[in-house]
């Protein structure tokens, strides 16, 4: 797996906020073998023993010309800044008309599915993007045999802001129409559930968590999204 429950990405310490994911920045990747011996000249550590260009460029935090542990930082929470949801309802000569929505801001979430320090792990389509030279990407590396270019870095995470438009449904009283005497209400109506999502986050489902008690969040391991689906009713009250 892509985590464990180490300092790799769960730290409560010095003041940091429990559940932030810890490891690399990054600066894109090496595109070729000049943009290579300038970083180095600059002073700046590279992690991988034979850098080549399509490898990723780890930020030398320290300036100490040497990429290790210690220029691991804050990258970022699992758990939203805050949650957020909202109802509304209308009811009109019969019509009535209901949505319900709810989401989060603030957290980000890490793709762990896309683990590829393993030699027999899966890809995604996004390697598709991989670098393949000159220009091809600025942040899927170019495929190795050695996991260097897979650490855990910010290449993992994305912003995990999402709002669901979790129900929407229009009903109309047809006793309002039909005026049977043996019925209060014959409520005919059409239910729409998760019909839109609205984020920036790729993944399946941007509403993950994943951990003992549900302490940790923002792992995504692949989970399958939430079906859409639209229900149509009737109810009636004698």
């Amino acid at each position: 797996m892509l985590y464990d429950n180490s300092e790799e990405f769960y730290r409560a310490e010095n003041g940091q906020p429990i559940g932030y994911f810890w490891g690399y920045k990054t600066d894109g990747l090496f595109q070729n073998q000049a943009e290579i011996d300038a970083w180095r000249d600059a002073g700046k550590g590279v992690l991988q023993a034979d850098v080549r260009p399509g490898d990723v460029r780890y930020v030398d935090q320290n300036g100490d010309g040497v990429i290790n542990a210690t220029d691991k930082v804050n990258l970022g929470v699992g758990m939203p800044s805050f949650t957020y949801g909202f109802n509304l309802g209308l009811d009109y000569k019969g019509i009535d008309f209901s949505i319900q929505a709810y989401g989060s801001v603030g957290n980000k979430i890490v793709q762990s599915y896309r683990n590829h320090a393993n030699k027999q792990g899966n890809y995604t389509t996004r390697i598709l993007d991989r670098w393949t030279g000159e220009g091809t990407s600025n942040t899927i590396p170019r495929v190795t045999e050695t996991n260097v270019n897979w650490q855990f870095s910010d290449l993992y995470l994305q912003d995990g802001d999402f709002l669901r438009i979790s129900n929407i449904t229009l009903g109309y009283d047809l006793s309002k129409v039909l005026r049977w005497k043996f019925t209060n209400q014959i409520r005919f109506y059409v239910q729409g559930q998760n019909l839109f999502t609205f984020t920036k986050y790729d993944g399946m489902d941007p509403e993950i968590g994943y951990g003992t008690d549900g302490w940790v969040s923002g792992i995504d391991l692949g989970y399958y999204p939430r079906p859409k689906s639209v229900l149509f009713g009737l109810n009636v009250k004698f």
